[in-house]
């Protein structure tokens, strides 16, 4: 997958950079004695005091892993002979002296930060060491070379008899990159900001990849945050995201890349446009510095994805947006995408039935959604089963659906499933796959992926030869083995609150699910060979609600006020997208 492959490609640059391998070796500047620089201190750095106590204490942010001040406070503790503090720096700074590891909240960091972008440019192997008051600071924008400003700092300024006139050591990423710069400001002091809530994967794989290719070109990589946070100077906006000056754009083929000032806004009418605003974005940066007038405006999807190499783009190639009814039916269900499957009544709770809707005060396509409204009369719980079984199967590729999820409170009354089923009998795998892509069971503060393998009634000696002589038996999931790990928390309120995207990823080697663009689940089909018989078959999707089943452990009472206040499940659409990559199929079957 993407992610595997960003791994990949930033080991093979931080051999490059800090390895010393060709041109991209780095050079250090450094100061002697009595630094005198500005902003820095030429004060003699003493980190232990009469009684060898600690005069320093580390400083890492707060949001941040531990790695890098962990790694200080042991070299700390081995090279200087004492004991030290490693604290957030939720602590109070002010008048404490401090070793001040990555990106502080202090304003000794921000001093630093900014005379490395301003001094280097602040690329991704750039890092800054240097004392500012009673702060010593080590600064990168990357992991890697934050690592190896550590390593830096304590092979050559930690020592028990401290340090004459201060620090100021800057490493400079050397290489052949692009000058790039928007409206002057260097590249390194923008940020990515995208949507917190309903990201599509397209696009958080688009920022991704535009991440590689800037550091390829540029040497520098940005950081990627999410629009709850607050705004800051330099920003690239993509998408709808809570900032003011975002244009939301309606045409589903239009994207527009608009450079505005300290801000660049990256938008389109749908996530493959979105995702080819950040695309174009980064070809525009990566030929050089940019201005407000090198803007794009309403430029075609269509036009512009006809010159990319369609075996590494994902394209849509089957979707229901439902933008207006279609047909004579009275949901306005598009009957050449999907199937009602109104399988007989199952055992619901207070002795009623829990059947599936098809008339249209209960399902219905309308305001660009499906709707569905969880009810009940004196019979019957109505749920809804769609299905494109015995009409298009696929394998390979990402399956995505955006929604709003019901929401029955502590009740497991509200069983919502994105899913799919493999469907050929003639395959010769033992099991039938599904796949769990978002399963709901009321609470909607969660929700759950899983995998599945169901035996084929057909396959029965095969898998007595094959399988249960290995102690398999006629069902496997993963509840057992990750069991938590495929469960992902709304990390805000609840899926019940507006739209979030629900999406699986798929390769012959991965299977991944992801929510609002972010991968939270992963297995690696070549862990196990039962997986990779089973979940690389051919599979067809289903979108259900299972309302009021008596196998779920509750019900919402009669005038429980959720079957009036949170009882929808709106779809805003379902999406395949895969690349004509040689493995990646859709089959149609009728």
């Amino acid at each position: 997958m993407k992610r595997v492959i960003s791994i990949i490609f930033v080991l093979v640059m931080v051999l490059c950079l800090f390895a010393g391998c060709g041109d991209k070796k780095g050079s250090g500047t450094q100061t002697g004695t009595g630094v005198t620089d500005g902003i820095f201190s030429a004060a003699d750095v003493k980190y232990v005091d009469a009684d060898n106590e600690a005069v320093y204490r580390i400083i890492r942010p707060d949001s941040a892993e531990t790695t890098f001040a962990g790694y200080v406070f042991k070299r700390f503790k081995s090279l200087v002979g004492a004991n030290i503090k490693n604290v957030s720096d939720t602590e109070d700074g002010n008048d404490v002296y401090e070793i001040l590891v990555g990106d502080t909240n202090r304003p000794e960091t921000a001093k630093a930060k900014q005379y490395l972008f301003e001094k280097v440019g602040g690329r991704f192997g750039d890092y800054i060491i240097c004392t500012i008051g009673k702060k010593i600071v080590i600064y990168s924008r990357s992991d890697d070379a934050l690592m190896e400003g550590c390593k830096y700092f304590c092979e050559n300024y930690l020592k028990p008899e401290g340090v004459k006139g201060g620090i100021k050591y800057i490493h400079a990423m050397q290489g052949d990159f692009v000058n790039a710069a928007i409206n002057g400001v260097g590249l390194g002091q923008f940020a990515f900001v995208k949507q917190r809530f309903n990201e599509s994967f397209i696009t958080q794989n688009q920022i991704e990849e535009a991440n590689e290719l800037l550091v390829q070109k540029t040497g520098y990589k940005l950081n990627i945050v999410e629009d709850h946070n607050a705004a800051t100077d330099y920003e690239i906006i993509i998408g709808d995201c809570k900032r003011d000056g975002v244009q939301k754009i309606e045409d589903r083929n239009t994207y527009s890349i608009v450079i505005s000032g300290k801000k660049v806004y990256l938008n389109g009418g749908s996530p493959s446009a979105k995702a080819m605003a950040v695309s174009e974005f980064a070809k525009l940066v990566t030929a050089g510095a940019v201005t407000d007038a090198d803007s794009v405006q309403n430029a075609s999807y269509s036009t512009t994805v006809a010159g990319y190499d369609a075996s590494k783009w994902y394209s849509v190639t089957w979707g229901d947006d439902f933008d207006e009814a279609v047909g004579d039916h009275e949901t306005g269900i598009d009957f050449s995408k999907w199937a009602f499957s109104t399988e007989g009544a199952s055992e619901g709770h207070n002795g009623r039935n829990s059947v599936r809707a098809k008339t249209q005060d209960k399902l219905y396509v309308a305001d660009g959604m499906l709707n569905f409204y969880a009810c009940y009369d004196d019979q019957s719980y109505y749920g809804f089963k769609l299905q494109t079984k015995n009409m298009m199967t696929f394998k390979y590729g990402v399956l995505e659906m955006s929604a709003i999820l019901p929401d029955s409170g502590n009740n497991s009354g509200f069983w919502i499933s994105l899913w799919a089923n493999s469907y050929d009998p003639d395959n010769p795998a033992a099991y039938m796959t599904e796949v769990n892509v978002c399963e709901m069971f009321g609470n909607s503060t969660s929700e759950a992926s899983n995998l599945h393998g169901w035996l084929k009634s057909n396959r029965k000696a095969y898998y007595a030869e094959k399988w249960e002589s290995q102690g398999y038996g006629t069902h496997w999931s993963l509840d057992g083995s990750h069991s938590n790990q495929k469960k992902y928390y709304c990390p805000e309120g609840k899926f019940n609150d507006g739209l979030h995207t629900f999406t699986y990823i798929w390769d012959e080697n991965t299977c991944a699910f992801a929510c609002d663009g972010n991968v939270y689940f992963s297995i690696d089909l070549n862990d196990n060979e039962i997986w990779k018989e089973t979940l690389t078959q051919h599979i067809h999707i289903i979108l259900s609600q299972a309302t009021g089943f008596a196998s779920q452990a509750s019900c919402p009472a009669d005038d429980d006020p959720v079957w009036n206040t949170t009882n929808n499940f709106q779809v805003d659409y379902v999406h395949i997208y895969q690349k004509n990559d040689g493995v990646s199929e859709l089959r149609f079957l009728n």
